[in-house]
């Protein structure tokens, strides 16, 4: 046989072609088996009276032109054919094809062993049908023979079925793998010049989305242009302008420089081009202006060469759709008419879909034909290309081809692995973007009747049992992967652990491929995965296996060496170049010594060429494609013969045998990946353009040794002399590489250096720099120019190894998305304490892969026996505030994937709470929904005291889903009975959070904590693994007798349902929306199936109830919905604290609450539990706050006096300040504070006078305040503990005690914080003490911090004569402004007039009828600034001129005219807006520029600058020159600039105009306005009444 092949070559290959495909000859598809058979164009099968030598083609093998060698030339066939068609002709239209499962995962599954949450089998009939679909959908976009197609897509169904349709219409496809960067698309799109895009709205992964169109897609096509057509468009830009021939060849110059050596490139790269080019020349402002802005706009004009999108619907992703966009569903349903119509025509009777799939197989091949019959092609013809990574930086794009590449890949299944047709089952780890996918996921397997299992995302999600899983769920023979796969799972003993949990005993062969593999990772293999494991290689180019160990061989002894043997029409040899005489030869090598693996002779799968120009569809054998780099990259001479070389390193040995040993040239593979070290380098120096001071000189990248990956790419970096390498540095060479490359290029250090070794010829010595990172000898250094660099970077190379062996060391650390486990060994004890670690910022939400991280830690956990007691902690607060409610409202829309979501937390909590040590839960923050769920899945609860709990689903139109209704219930009724079981009911059906002494007093908490709850419990499972405590034993030991207990079936008290407070709630929810009255109903069943039908049976009750709520259009997904745009009808209240106004006479007596006026002595006198106070109060049947006239609203009640914090006092109020805030509180105009704050009351009043009664333990310990001080109590409440504390107050989360926060002054005792208090001053009153501080403390701040007014300045103050607006006109008049205050009444004149200022009287004749907001109509503008002279010539009749300041605080009636009255250069500041908050304005005459703007506001390096661009634009719309010039202006002042567009088109103008790293992002409200439903940008404010005004904001609308 293997004399046969290289004698023969083209006879050798040919009976293999004849036997694997069918070939098109005389208007049969014909293939040669025991005789020629096979299928007329009529479908019908027929046998041909040929000769088993009869060739149907010209010629086997045409190596006339050499490397270009032919196969089968002149023979017609058709990929698709023979991989789908030709099997359902056969009468195998019913096998499986392919099955598919999802990427997520329900733990809930296969009796709780886990299963997809998505699976489906696709027969052979429904992926015909599926292909002919795909075939007129792209048919009918024009694309047929000779056109080219890209996928970027995830490892989905659909992506393979548009692969079969391009196949089989003859158009080329690319498939890009989908962890590849938006340029890298781009880039392989233009280098095939692609027409179509097929492309998903997203994928999941790991339970998470990844947005393959917003992500991927439109950034390819939007933000770059093919480096042709940049060039094209400039010069066309450039002859428009009549600029000289000089200068328009000097910017040509200067952009062809700046896109040198990409393919496509960001617009803003060839601005930077013009831009460096006009620096230069010597031209004015405006002209330069002129040409960057014209060149700019014929740049965003410009487009990609995609002219339509494909996109598949699969995550359910909101997208924002183009004009080149079209829904695949869409095209599909118009196609589907179109195939069942010609079905018609052709004679076929079938009304749907339906019928079509219910014909006999052959009928139905017929029927599918009438739409789209196979194309037969050239077996020369492109069948498709894959981009892969060089040394040369740019990808090269590797062509395989319909006729050799199909044969010969299904003739490897055969040798390597001996597949039995319509039996055996494969999986292959590869995605359809890598070779791997292409020819062993997809071609091979169709051709070949072998049943492929595809899989979306990782086959190690959630765990590395999910491989094998599916080894033992689909039976699998054959199962593919890479080494590093494997590797990951050998070298974690949990991995290994949860791969064992599955059989792969259906195994018959396994193999490695694509990488080099080691001795262990084989021996690993080989005893845990299959007996025959073998090692397969392949790359790219080969398409196929050319090195294997063929199953069934005993001739080759299978060990665990990593050895593999070529197949035998493989002649394979391992070479290497030696310097000669005449240059540089080609050698072979020893047995055993390193060298180049080479193949000597061609084979009909290997790639033809490298993509180039000109192919011509109808004269495929003519076109040599990229000839040039093919030859250059790929081909060696020897003695005259050409040999391939794929650049890889190999041993060969006496057995016939080959070792692989990695790459040979600047060619890496991370995990699979192959990526040219030249690419990544090029990224980085990007730098250097875009950041002329950049500290980066040069960069060298080379692959390092990964104990995970295998391979990672690691950085030397060069920087400029007296210059280093900083954090800030290396954070933006690693966001340029993976802008460009993706995540996976993205180097795992940096290492700065001097100088890289060098030669005399100056080639820089890699394989050095290699060595010294893998601890190898680095050869001979004497031929170096610079030998001293080597042992300057040696230390360096040796600290990342110590970092490397530390990482791979360290089992102290299990890490994962979102969580960590952290091992700590005890001292005197024989078990860890194992420390779970929550971190999914920003609220450490229960996503669906955090839940399923979750069960994988809880399985891990269960399995260890050197593990004594768990703390689940979180990083920061919350502790988990629920769920991802993001992904019940967009991604889940089945009731299956919903209750898959609530099984997959309750087997974590249950795996948790079965848990053989206990659990402890340390809350420091909010608990709530799954958070609370959590925690009651644990044995014991430390909480600290500002810690919440709750279940607020019934918010959402939910119910508790995570085990909330089955806890919550069972644990409180067994702590304090029936009560225990009402609170739980109340709990769950009123939405509200308890704080952590209410949990506790409840029975939620077992320990309330002043400390940080997490050494509190760390202490307690310190102490039980000691065995010095028996607190967790003993909550462990009642927690699993009562799970016992919670098993039975037993009664449910029905009583409960009538308890008060939970029939309220019930009222409350019927009236609230129907969603929350079926939530309350769906929840209330599920508690009562719990207790009625045992536990169990309660989860599974839960599980279905809450996908009914998620999935009901007025349950879940209308309250989400109402919940995210604020417009939630209000939550049931909470049972009443405090007892009712009327037991005040009963609480007075008994010394529980104080009379009204009644002598307090602090530090003498006891501090009641109760208090009078004045609130705002909700209703307690609706839920709605009881806002109106405060003579009404108001009410006077009681409520519990509370306790200090540490930095906090306790005050015992004499007097209490009333304030416009107050009067806004109890009206909820403009907006209601209950939506602020959860408490059911609102007391106001903001501060006054009041007595010390009680303070923190760190406040008295500063000494400042203490019990006893009269003190005066402002109301400005800040964040104590925020960094900004030092720098301003009202700019560390400030806000007004008694308006934003409910606990104001209107009551007898209030908590304040420390620096709220300060001494009364001498010589003020009770009364004025309590009433000055919240009315100088804004006077004082708007005079002096944001006006900073200078004495001898005018200023016009609203309301002058009381309030803030007469402490306004005082302060001002002291510091020697000239003043004016405006009033309403004669008597309020002459006030002002008493204290020194002027006054104008707003209700005088000539000005009564002046106010409000401006019109709307420009047409009514000159009469109203003309109604405005009166009041302007009486300001400047007192002054001289008009107003250099101006306080405004009476909103919207006033500040027009407030504003009118502004002199040239005023400012003016404004608080309060009393009368509303609709602030209109006209313009004044003159102009300033955005640099003398800047100057005034002092705006500084670093500050955020927002800049609203397209206010100013000329009659294209698009060009804006004060907003641009506000752009550069915040450019040179080193600002954060953000820009605001109006339109798309604005926007990208700007984005292309080269600003860079200067621009940190923008957006358009074109664009927000599109994809969010809910935002709406008017022209302007509109008018609103203030009662409206409240009541939309009270509904959230």
């Amino acid at each position: 046989m293997r004399e046969r092949a290289r004698t023969d070559p083209g006879a050798f290959h040919g009976d293999i072609a004849k036997r694997e495909l069918h070939w098109f000859e005389d208007g049969v598809w014909a293939t040669l088996d025991d005789g020629w058979t096979g299928f007329t164009d009529d479908c019908e099968p027929v046998e041909l009276d040929r000769e088993a030598d009869h060739d149907p083609w010209e010629t086997a093998l045409d190596d006339s032109d050499p490397p270009l060698y032919r196969w089968f030339v002149g023979g017609l066939t058709n990929a698709c054919f023979n991989e789908v068609d030709r099997h359902v002709l056969a009468g195998h239209g019913d096998e499986s094809a392919f099955h598919f499962e999802g990427d997520r995962w329900d733990q809930s599954a296969n009796d709780g062993r886990g299963g997809p949450v998505v699976s489906k089998s696709v027969s052979r009939r429904e992926l015909l049908y599926r292909t002919v679909l795909a075939a007129r959908v792209l048919q009918d976009l024009g694309v047929g023979k000779g056109d080219r197609v890209a996928m970027n897509m995830p490892n989905v169904l659909p992506q393979i079925y548009y692969m079969e349709a391009c196949k089989r219409l003859g158009a080329v496809y690319t498939p890009v793998f989908g962890g590849f960067s938006d340029k890298t698309l781009s880039d392989r799109i233009a280098e095939l010049d692609a027409e179509v895009l097929v492309t998903a709205d997203g994928g999941y992964r790991n339970a998470e989305v990844v947005p393959y169109k917003e992500r991927y897609g439109d950034p390819a096509l939007d933000d770059y242009l093919p480096v042709e057509t940049v060039e094209s468009v400039v010069t066309d830009a450039l002859g428009d302008l009549d600029l000289s021939s000089d200068h328009a060849g000097a910017i040509e110059a200067a952009v062809s420089a700046a896109i040198e050596g990409k393919i496509t490139v960001d617009r803003a790269d060839a601005m930077r081009g013009v831009g460096h080019a006009l620096t230069d020349l010597p031209l004015d402002p405006d002209r330069a202006s002129e040409i960057r802005t014209t060149v700019a706009r014929a740049l965003v004009d410009a487009d990609h060469v995609v002219d339509d999108v494909i996109m598949v619907e699969h995550a359910g992703q909101e997208v924002e759709l183009r004009e080149r966009d079209h829904i695949a569903a869409d095209l599909e349903a118009s196609a589907r008419e179109t195939v069942l119509s010609n079905a018609r025509a052709a004679g076929f009777d079938v009304a749907d879909e339906a019928d079509l799939l219910a014909l006999p197989d052959r009928d139905l091949v017929r029927a599918l034909w009438a739409t789209a019959e196979p194309e037969p092609v050239d077996a020369e013809y492109p069948l498709f290309v894959i981009f892969t990574s060089g040394s040369t930086g740019k990808p090269k794009g590797v062509v395989h081809v319909h006729g050799g590449y199909t044969a010969g890949i299904a003739h490897t299944m055969r040798t390597s692995f001996d597949v039995v047709p319509g039996e055996d089952t494969m999986l292959t780890v590869a995605d359809p973007g890598w070779i791997t996918g292409q020819s062993y996921l997809i071609s091979a397997a169709l051709t070949t009747r072998t049943t492929s299992v595809v899989a979306e995302g990782s086959p190690l999600y959630p765990d590395a049992g999910r491989f094998t899983s599916m080894i033992e769920r689909y039976d699998v023979d054959v199962f593919k992967a890479g080494v590093t796969f494997l590797k990951t799972v050998m070298e974690d003993r949990e991995n290994v652990a949860d791969m064992r949990a599955w059989s792969t005993d259906s195994l018959r062969v396994a193999t490695f491929c694509a990488e080099p593999v080691n001795e262990a990772v084989q021996e690993f293999g080989m005893e845990e995965v299959c007996p025959w494991y073998i090692n397969s290689y392949w790359a790219t180019e080969h398409g196929g296996i050319v090195w294997s160990h063929f199953y069934g061989n005993r001739d080759l002894e299978l060990r665990a060496d990593a050895h593999t043997y070529p197949c035998p029409w493989v002649f394979g040899d391992v070479w290497t170049e030696e310097d000669g005489t005449d240059g540089a030869q080609w050698e072979r090598t020893d047995t055993g010594e390193r060298g180049e693996i080479i193949i000597e002779e061609p084979y009909p799968y290997l790639m033809r060429t490298v993509w180039g120009e000109g192919f011509d569809p109808e004269n495929p054998t003519d076109w040599e494609g990229n000839r040039e780099r093919f030859e250059d990259t790929y081909w060696v001479e020897r003695d005259g013969e050409y040999a391939y070389r794929q650049g890889d390193v190999a041993k060969r040995y006496e057995d016939g045998s080959f070792s692989l040993h990695g790459r040979s040239d600047e060619v890496i593979n991370v995990s699979g990946h192959r990526m040219g070290t030249e690419e990544i380098e090029g990224a980085m120096l990007r730098d250097k353009q875009l950041n002329p001071e950049t500290p980066v000189a040069n960069v060298v990248v080379v692959g390092a040794p990964h104990h995970e990956k295998g391979l990672v790419p690691v950085a030397f970096v060069q920087t400029r002399a007296g210059e280093s390498l900083t954090t800030e540095v290396e954070r933006r060479l690693a966001g340029l590489v993976k802008e460009e490359k993706g995540a996976v290029a993205v180097p795992d250090s940096f290492i700065e250096v001097e100088a890289f070794p060098e030669t005399r010829s100056g080639k820089y010595m890699r394989r050095m720099l290699t060595a010294m990172l893998a601890g190898d000898d680095v050869g001979d250094t004497t031929t170096l120019k610079n030998p001293e660099v080597v042992d300057a970077i040696r230390p360096k190379a040796t600290r990342w190894r110590r970092r490397q062996r530390i990482a791979r060391e360290q089992e102290l650390l299990d890490e994962y998305r979102f969580l960590t486990v952290q091992y700590n060994t005890v001292r005197d004890a024989d078990a860890e304490v194992a420390t779970v670690v929550i971190d999914n910022p920003p609220v450490n939400a229960l996503t669906e892969r955090a839940l399923d991280e979750l069960n994988t830690v809880a399985d891990r956990l269960d399995r260890r026996d050197d593990v004594g007691a768990v703390v689940v902690v979180s990083e920061g607060e919350p502790f988990v505030a629920g769920a991802d409610i993001e992904q019940f409202l967009e991604e889940i829309s089945e009731a299956a994937e919903a209750r898959a979501l609530a099984r997959k937390a309750h087997r974590a909590f249950e795996t948790i709470e079965s848990l053989s040590v206990p659990v402890v839960a340390a809350v420091d923050g909010a608990a709530l929904g799954g958070g609370n769920e959590l925690q009651l899945a644990t044995h014991y609860t430390v909480a600290e005291r500002h810690a919440s709990f709750g279940q607020p689903e019934l918010q959402l139109n939910l119910i508790p889903g995570y085990g909330g209704t089955q806890r919550l219930p069972r644990l409180l009724a067994d702590r304090r009975g029936t009560d225990g079981l009402v609170d739980a009911l109340i709990t769950i059906t009123n939405g509200r959070d308890l704080d952590a002494p209410d949990a506790a007093a409840m029975g939620l908490v077992d320990e309330v904590s002043d400390d940080p709850a997490q050494l509190r419990a760390a202490e307690l499972a310190r102490e039980h693994v000691q065995g010095t405590d028996t607190t967790l034993a003993e909550a462990h030991e009642r927690r699993q007798a009562a799970r016992d207990r919670w098993r039975e079936p037993g009664t449910f008290d029905e009583t409960v349902l009538e308890a008060s407070d939970v029939a309220r709630n019930r009222r409350q929810c019927a009236t609230a929306a129907p969603g929350r009255e079926r939530a309350f109903n769906r929840a209330v069943e599920a508690v009562r199936a719990g207790f009625e039908d045992g536990i169990e049976a309660g989860f599974e009750q839960e599980a279905d109830a809450f996908a009914a709520a998620v999935v009901d259009p007025d349950g879940g997904k209308d309250g989400i919905e109402a919940f995210l745009e604020d417009r939630s009808p209000p939550l049931p209240t909470r049972p009443r604290e405090a007892p009712p106004i009327e037991r005040a006479d009963e609480l007075e007596a008994a010394g529980d609450l104080l009379p009204v006026g009644a002598p307090f002595y602090p530090g003498v006198d006891a501090v009641p539990d109760w208090q009078y106070g004045f609130a705002v109060e909700k209703d307690p049947e609706t839920g709605e706050p009881a806002h109106g006239d405060p003579v009404d609203a108001e009410v006077e009640g009681l409520y519990p006096v509370e306790d200090p914090d540490p930095n906090e006092v306790l005050l015992y109020l004499l007097t209490s300040e009333v304030n416009f805030n107050d009067v806004w509180a109890v009206t909820g105009i403009p907006v209601s504070q209950f939506d602020n704050h959860d408490r059911d009351r609102h007391v106001t009043g903001s501060g006054g006078a009041a007595l010390v009664v009680d303070a923190g333990e760190a406040v008295q310990a500063a000494g400042r305040v203490a019990v006893g001080d009269l003190v005066t109590v402002y109301s400005g409440q800040s964040d104590l503990l925020s960094p900004r504390m030092g720098l301003d107050p009202m700019y560390s989360g400030f806000s007004i005690q008694g308006y934003e926060e409910p606990d104001g002054s209107h009551q007898q005792f209030m908590v304040a914080q420390a620096p709220q208090v300060h001494p009364i001053p001498e010589e003020t009153t009770i009364e004025e003490a309590g009433s000055y501080v919240l009315a100088l403390g804004t006077v004082y701040r708007a005079l002096f911090t944001t006006l900073d007014v200078e004495s001898g300045g005018t200023m016009f103050v609203e309301g002058g004569a009381t309030g803030t607006g007469w402490e306004t006109l005082r302060a001002g008049l002291r510091n020697g402004l000239d003043v004016t205050g405006l009033c309403s009444s004669e008597e309020r004149a002459a006030r002002i007039e008493e204290a020194g200022g002027g006054a104008i009287d707003r209700t005088a004749d000539e000005h009564a009828d002046i106010w409000g907001p401006i019109p709307a109509d420009p047409d009514a503008w000159d009469e109203w600034k003309a109604a405005g002279e009166p009041l302007l010539a009486q300001f400047r009749d007192q002054h001289g001129r008009l107003a250099d300041y101006a306080a405004s605080h009476a909103g919207e009636q006033s500040f027009p005219r407030t504003f009118q009255l502004l002199d040239e250069g005023g400012q003016l500041t404004f608080w309060g807006a009393s009368t509303g908050y609709r602030m209109t304005f006209l313009g004044k005459p003159g102009r300033s520029t955005p640099e003398a703007m800047f100057d005034r506001v002092d705006l500084r390096a670093g500050e955020g600058l927002l800049v609203y661009y397209g206010t100013d634009t000329g009659p294209d719309g698009v060009l804006d020159e004060t907003g641009l010039r506000a752009i550069e202006a915040g450019r040179d002042a080193d600002a954060r600039v953000v820009v605001v567009a109006y339109t798309d088109e604005q926007a990208e103008f700007v984005e292309s105009l080269g600003y860079g790293d200067a621009v940190a992002g923008g957006r358009s409200i074109e664009a927000l306005e599109g994809r969010e439903a809910e935002v709406e940008w008017p022209d302007t404010q509109p008018g609103l009444s203030l009662l409206h005004i409240s009541r939309c904001r009270r509904r959230g609308s």
